[in-house]
């Protein structure tokens, strides 16, 4: 990969003096289930690209027996082997309940700090690029977390703060409290959001959240950015299409798959495509695990989508 592709897409992220690779790069399960050679294979081939932005969790891999903290430890041992520290923007996530006992949320001012401790450790370096919340508690107020943050900021030891898996309400509630107290707001939200149809569950202060007409409405309105997780939706448009599949799903995998023909390009180049050129898009996190896997996604930085382009894959219509 020598083309620079994913170069030529970036965003701009309040707080970070880089421009951002609008492909992120993401890492849950490098240095466990990816062993360290084929991660750091994974991370050589990406910022080859042109791609700077990494995305991982004190949580991530934790699930897997010795592999709590794997991912951020393998980030830092492979930056500190290129000497590429200065180039790349490193987001990662704190706040997450433990694994053991996931009733528990874990974002009062010593648990976001211990977090923060682990991650700066692991990953041998001194700020954090990009800093989310895991998860969102509501009993929690917005303020105590935005004030735990803000103290880490003035620190140095972040740059930037995002919020991950946080409903609309608490999005807006903590947009307000920071304009009218002047702490720092979040730059960015992350949630789940691909091409296949929305499964809507009920919300439960520790679960996943996808995408869904209030969460897409929310962001339209505050133009607050979008940087997905699950944006191929597992690959589901690159496979054969199951069985099981519903209509909406089965319908859009056929208009994936012949827009992909048509553009010569591949069906999950096209579905992180629909990510990245959404109106409410622009940036999308990739989980790729093999090589090949990681040509086929970054190839989504040439891919140029219209409206109409859009329109059609959601609903067959522009």
């Amino acid at each position: 990969m020598n083309h620079m592709d994913t170069a030529s897409r970036s965003i701009r992220l309040s707080g970070i003096s880089l421009p951002v690779s609008a492909i992120c790069l993401g890492t849950a399960t490098h240095g466990s289930a990816i062993p360290r050679d084929q991660s750091f294979a994974l991370l050589d081939g990406y910022a080859a690209d042109g791609g700077n932005f990494i995305d991982t969790a004190h949580v991530y891999a934790a699930w897997l027996p010795g592999g709590e903290g794997a991912s951020e430890r393998t980030i830092g041992a492979w930056m500190r082997e290129r000497g590429n520290r200065a180039s790349m923007v490193i987001a990662t996530k704190g706040g997450h309940p433990p694994m053991s006992g996931p009733s528990r949320s874990r974002l009062k001012p010593e648990d976001i700090a211990s977090d923060l401790d682990d991650s700066l450790d692991r990953l041998g370096i001194d700020v954090i690029d990009l800093y989310w919340m895991h998860r969102d508690d509501p009993a929690v107020p917005v303020g105590e977390i935005l004030h735990a943050l803000q103290g880490e900021i003035d620190r140095g030891r972040i740059r930037a703060i995002g919020a991950s898996n946080w409903r609309p309400a608490r999005l807006r509630a903590a947009a307000a409290h920071a304009a009218s107290t002047g702490l720092t707001p979040f730059c960015a939200s992350q949630i789940s959001w691909n091409l296949r149809q929305a499964k809507a569950k009920p919300w439960q202060a520790h679960e996943t959240l996808e995408m869904d007409d209030e969460a897409l409405a929310y962001h339209r309105e505050s133009r607050l950015r979008q940087i997905p997780y699950s944006s191929q939706a597992g690959g589901f448009f690159a496979k054969p299409l199951p069985e099981n599949a519903s209509a909406v799903d089965a319908a859009r995998w056929k208009r994936v798959a012949e827009l992909a023909t048509r553009m010569k390009a591949t069906p999950n180049a096209i579905a992180l495509a629909y990510i990245l050129e959404h109106p409410q898009g622009g940036a999308a996190i990739i989980g790729s695990r093999t090589p090949a896997q990681l040509v086929d996604s970054l190839a989504a930085a040439s891919v140029r989508l219209t409206s109409a382009d859009i329109g059609w894959l959601e609903h067959g219509t522009p």
